[in-house]
């Protein structure tokens, strides 16, 4: 809304769009209007004349009545007065600092979406009439997410009747097996691709698709400059709509008709997290935060959800079980329900935080946190900060909060550039950190709640360069075996590489003994039928730190071995030369890659 004192600076200053008579006065305000009165015809004018949104727009001449230096940058680390108009942006005139290019709004479109979240009140629902051309989804299902913004589809731009009837039927049926709002609009997305295109080829009915006309598709689609990804989706759109004809006996395309071969190979980028240095610095800062915004990284990172899991959290997610606290809420995304293990002091904030909600909005209120207006872009305690009964949207507080801080304390990454944060990386970067603390594959891949493995290991087990650092330490200890070969890691127990020290050879020599450097690659359980003669047995493990060992061992068996046959001890001379021998194979393949 502009934030114009219109008694104070424009007294008597307007025309009559009626009489032409100079000098309406002010009426006062209705709703959203700055009302004017004519004093000759008694007619009335509004600053905004209806609600509809592309009629909320400001009478004001900004490039006539105003000049350069009338207006003080929004910017509080600019506030100078350089600011100027640079057209119109939509139905709002937008305006430009020239000196820190900071751009703002006369206004805001007060369009049904924007009225809602000003009012509080949400939008009333629409009847559902399968004719119509424009459904609100949470009319077919109940389950729709509170304050979500894509409740409302139209199937207005699939041109053809018959087709139109059909992805009726199909996205009525997604909407009736609760599937969610973002993928009910994907599916239309693929499907009115698919009439321009059939409309652009004259092809009027589905039992003319075959096999060339899907290629010929996916060309067209690549002509309209759609991704490698999107094309993946708007593939797997039109096959999920023909598998639906075929199941429900609407129509019948040859289920071949797209194969796996057809999508497009995507190359998997690699997963983004939150260094650990970046995450330390905001951890240990966190108290400078509101506390409520401050449990929401909290919450959020411990359990490994997801954003929007996290913004319909219930109140009463928290269980304890005798001794044991677990939290535990539905998702959307795999339509389930979804529990983890908590410590105490976890189960301390969440308490902490729903005695808080409960303070706000009492029984109003079912989710356990909400969203906040007056977030500073500057000040991590956010002096102006203000609850709302309202879910927390995709551009949540915890962004803007978290992103104050780090450019508050100048939070640098490992690249010495200023750290960014997204909600999302929260999970990405706890399922990596449990990963890299030593947990099974399995433990990881059940916090997270995936069905399958790969998709644990795929996505969200990102190894770390310290990791690997680590683990190329543990390699470099047991590189060889007693044959001179290398050892794999899979090839060792799991035991060798939890405790290494339990596998440990420091076994000293005397004039009967030879000295045992190195490791043994046995269990530790499995009985060892080679004591001291590890030299000469499969699971012994040398290490290059002990190359200088090995050399002097070697050269003390030769000189045994020379004794004894010097003596006629020929089974010494057989038991020394067999080490020697062995020693000579290790210390070959240990000075090759010193």
């Amino acid at each position: 809304m502009n934030k114009i004192n219109w008694r104070q600076d424009y007294r008597r200053e307007f025309v009559c769009p009626a009489c032409s008579h100079s000098g309406m006065n002010l009426a006062g305000k209705y709703k959203y209007k700055q009302l004017f009165r004519c004093p000759n015809c008694g007619k009335h004018e509004g600053q905004f004349y209806t609600f509809k949104s592309y009629e909320f727009r400001s009478t004001v001449n900004w490039r006539r009545d105003y000049k350069v230096g009338e207006f003080a940058c929004p910017n509080p680390n600019c506030d100078v007065q350089n600011v100027v108009p640079i057209g119109r942006n939509s139905n709002k005139q937008e305006f430009i600092c020239q000196v820190c290019k900071t751009t703002a709004f006369e206004s805001i479109d007060l369009s049904n979406r924007v009225v809602s979240r000003l009012s509080g009140n949400p939008t009333a629902i629409k009847p559902f009439k399968f004719e119509d051309d424009v459904w609100d989804l949470r009319a077919i299902n109940v389950n729709v997410r509170p304050g979500i913004a894509q409740y409302s589809i139209t199937f207005s731009k699939v041109k053809q009747s018959w087709l139109k009837n059909l992805v009726k039927q199909y996205i009525y049926d997604l909407c009736k097996a609760e599937k969610s709002c973002s993928m009910v609009n994907q599916r239309l997305l693929g499907l009115r691709y698919f009439s321009h295109y059939l409309d652009e080829k004259n092809i009027n009915a589905l039992d003319k698709i075959n096999r060339d006309i899907i290629h010929d598709f996916l060309n067209w689609l690549s002509g309209q400059k759609v991704g490698r990804t999107a094309l993946r989706d708007r593939l797997g759109d039109l096959r999920s709509f023909f598998n639906f004809g075929w199941v429900k006996g609407l129509f019948n395309v040859n289920q071949d008709i797209i194969r796996d071969e057809d999508f497009p190979k995507v190359h998997k980028k690699n997963i983004e997290c939150i260094c650990l240095s970046v995450r330390e610095k905001i951890e240990q800062n966190l108290h400078l935060l509101p506390e409520s915004i401050a449990r929401m990284w909290i919450v959020a990172f411990f359990t490994a959800m997801r954003p929007n899991e996290l913004a319909l959290l219930k109140k009463d997610c928290l269980i304890q079980e005798g001794e044991q606290w677990k939290i535990i809420w539905q998702r959307q995304k795999t339509n389930d329900w979804h529990e983890v293990p908590v410590t105490r002091t976890i189960a301390k904030i969440v308490r902490e935080q729903f005695e808080y909600i409960q303070q706000l909005f009492g029984e109003q209120w079912d989710y356990l946190f909400c969203h906040y207006q007056g977030i500073s872009q500057t000040d991590p305690s956010h002096p102006k900060l203000k609850p709302v009964k309202k879910i927390i949207p995709v551009d949540s507080p915890l962004y803007k909060a978290i992103n104050c801080l780090i450019k508050h304390l100048d939070i640098r990454d490992e690249n010495d550039f200023l750290a960014k944060f997204s909600p999302k990386l929260l999970r990405t970067t706890r399922l990596t950190q449990l990963f890299e603390q030593g947990h099974d594959l399995a433990v990881v891949s059940s916090w997270a709640g995936h069905k399958h493995l790969a998709t644990t290991s795929t996505y969200y087990t990102h190894v770390s360069c310290s990791l690997i650092e680590k683990e190329a330490g543990h390699i470099q200890k047991a590189l060889f075996n007693v044959d001179g070969k290398p050892l794999y890691y899979e090839s060792m127990p799991k035991s060798f590489w939890e405790n290494p020290t339990a596998h440990q050879l420091e076994l000293a020599g005397n004039h009967i003994n030879t000295p045992i450097y190195g490791y043994c690659g046995l269990p530790l359980n499995q009985r060892c039928d080679k004591f001291r003669a590890c030299y000469t047995c499969s699971h012994f493990v040398a290490t290059p730190e002990k190359l200088s060992q090995y050399i002097q061992v070697r050269n003390e068996l030769r000189a045994k071995e020379t004794r004894a046959f010097t003596n006629g001890h020929d089974v010494l001379v057989e038991q020394f030369g067999q080490q020697a021998d062995l020693l000579d194979k290790i210390i070959v393949s240990l000075q090759e890659v010193a």
